[in-house]
């Protein structure tokens, strides 16, 4: 069992390289059990990177990643491939856009990895799949084809989808960044309902400044591969104390 007092995901001194490109710079941030932090930043700051880490989709060249005390990265060094997938089985993702298998009906993206990965019988996945589905109101598209659904629909399978391999811990990336607006709030409707009913660890990654402000427990200003300024919302938007913080603000307000 995971101990309360040890972050649920945390990155210690992580550096992160394309080439001569620094990407993340001594990167460091712990999600304690249950908290929810919204990753906020100009674009090419390493926002998105740093979920990607976490889930081993981008490697590093420094640093060590930490989920509920276990090594993921050990000083730039992946764990060996039966730890990778101990630790990993934690950790769940939502992407800009959805990557929903297009040959399924949207039932059977919710029930493929939890049988195929975590051995679940094919009636236990398709009831915890409709549950899910259920969540996000859309138990009437569950034999539906991807191609059918809307992008904000799309979006919310594809976070049933994430939940359905039973994380504790949830990483957003952008989820609404590809949506047109009229589908942004249903979407951020579903991540708040998330948030309030579940104990399960958050770190997102999002332009949207008035969601992180209600959603969020803690803010991270992210700029340069680095957190510049993290503290509650409150703060980081009514008075931070970076002015590199504040000139983000101000620009991302005149918009």
């Amino acid at each position: 069992m995971p101990s309360a007092a040890e972050p649920a995901l945390e990155f210690i001194d992580v550096t992160k390289r394309y080439g001569d490109v620094l990407v993340l710079e001594q990167f460091a941030l712990a999600v304690a059990p249950g908290e929810k932090i919204a990753l906020i930043g100009p674009s090419g700051s390493g926002k998105s990177t740093v979920l990607r880490i976490a889930m081993t989709l981008e490697d590093i060249q420094a640093g060590t990643v930490r989920v509920h005390g276990g090594a993921l990265w050990q000083n730039g060094v992946q764990a060996s491939r039966r730890e990778t997938h101990r630790l990993r089985a934690s950790l769940g993702m939502v992407f800009q856009h959805f990557h929903l298998f297009p040959h399924l009906r949207v039932i059977d993206n919710l029930t493929l990895a939890p049988r195929l990965v975590a051995g679940t019988t094919d009636e236990e996945a398709r009831t915890r799949g409709m549950e899910l589905l259920q969540r996000v109101g859309l138990a009437d598209k569950a034999d539906a084809w991807p191609e059918q659904l809307s992008g904000g629909q799309k979006q919310r399978v594809a976070i049933a989808r994430a939940l359905a391999m039973q994380p504790d811990i949830m990483l957003f990336d952008e989820v609404t960044s590809a949506l047109d607006p009229e589908m942004v709030g249903e979407v951020l409707d579903v991540l708040r309902e998330l948030g309030a009913a579940t104990d399960m660890s958050m770190l997102l990654v999002t332009h949207e400044m008035a969601f992180a402000r209600q959603f969020a427990d803690r803010v991270a200003f992210m700029d340069g591969g680095r957190i510049v300024e993290l503290d509650v919302p409150e703060r980081i938007f009514d008075a931070p104390a970076e002015a590199r913080t504040r000139q983000f603000l101000q620009r991302v307000r005149a918009v």
